[in-house]
């Protein structure tokens, strides 16, 4: 085609010269009405005749080939799945804004689920606009829920509290949240933590995430208080191998970390609606070294965050803070008592 800067060679598939000519000709066509706007492009037309659950399973295949973790893909899958299923979406044709919006109003859910719902499938069908199969993303233009003045999700365990649930839970178990409230790791990075990770006989003992079970996809290199120090020296076999995996299977899930927290007299969802997870232990690190006064650069390299607005505002607990300790610091002043108005 005269626009086009290439030659390029299509197969008509017939020994027919006339029928041939008329293949070509409506190709011709076809391109011309693409080229003009007229027509779709031929990949866009294919995707849209496919189910979406087609579309979702190739591109959970191209995001687990680019070394997303397994658990992740799941996780993915399941919850596009889900929101597909409540918005009616069968096909591309389906997905518009307006009914994004329409079952957001109405589903109930709160504002930072939708708007996790949102991200995801803001990401799934820019990879499909990257793809050629999509003109442009229906939801680009939706508006995330604005989530200020709602209480976080999450709330961090006071240092009683804490006692009290490594003093109720098994031992293993409360060496487990001991580690990851001293370390701030997740529950993955736990769970993937072999003993050769751990340096607990250098000078100053040291654990070494390394970069392949991180989220960040980095090597973490962190401190071990001596505490942790005895707590996993308490648990360490014998014969412990350098491939071993420290935990075993120990991490607890929510439904063994209520019981637990029940145990040590504790709730587990607040008057707030805040929950006690176990990523709460995380925030309950974060909260530790914002109350002990550790400085902020020092704190976002411990948490492992690239920004700080991170440390500060999701992984603080402010109902924590001595602030009215802070506001006696400052100088007393007075008004004096019968002073007359000027």
């Amino acid at each position: 085609m005269p626009w086009e800067t290439s030659v390029s060679t299509v197969a008509l598939n017939t020994p027919d010269k006339r029928l041939a000519l008329f293949k070509l000709s409506q190709l011709a066509e076809e391109r011309e009405k693409e080229h003009n706007g007229v027509l779709a492009p031929k990949p866009v037309r294919e995707a849209a005749e496919r189910p979406l659950l087609d579309l979702l399973s190739e591109y959970l295949q191209d995001v687990e080939s680019r070394g997303r973790a397994i658990t992740t893909v799941k996780k993915y899958r399941k919850i596009l799945r889900k929101l597909f299923a409540r918005c009616r979406w069968l096909k591309l044709q389906d997905v518009t804004a307006r009914s994004f919006c329409q079952w957001r109003n109405q589903c109930g859910l709160t504002g930072k689920t939708t708007n996790d719902l949102l991200a995801c499938a803001t990401t799934f069908f820019d990879w499909l606009e990257g793809q050629r199969m999509l003109t442009a993303n229906p939801l680009k233009y939706v508006k995330r829920t604005d989530t200020r003045g709602q209480a976080q999700f999450r709330r961090a365990l006071s240092q009683t509290e804490v006692a009290n649930l490594l003093s109720h839970a098994p031992h293993s178990r409360a060496v487990v949240y001991l580690a990851a409230i001293y370390t701030g790791l997740r529950r993955k990075e736990l769970n993937n933590l072999k003993w050769g990770d751990l340096h607990l006989d250098a000078p100053q003992p040291f654990v070494l995430a390394p970069a392949s079970i991180t989220k960040n996809k980095k090597d973490a290199r962190l401190p071990l208080r001596p505490e942790v120090v005895e707590a996993l020296r308490s648990i360490r076999p014998a014969d412990a191998s350098p491939f071993q995996f420290v935990f075993n299977g120990q991490v607890p899930r929510v439904k063994t970390l209520r019981k637990d927290l029940s145990r040590a007299g504790i709730i587990f969802i607040d008057e707030s609606g805040r929950r006690l997870d176990f990523h709460a232990l995380r925030n309950t690190f974060g909260t530790l070294l914002a109350v002990n006064h550790v400085p902020l650069t020092d704190a976002v390299h411990l948490m492992r965050h690239s920004d700080p607005k991170l440390t500060m505002k999701i992984y603080t607990d402010a109902s924590q803070l001595a602030l009215s300790d802070s506001l006696a610091k400052l100088p007393s002043l007075v008004v004096c008592v019968g002073q007359r108005a000027s």
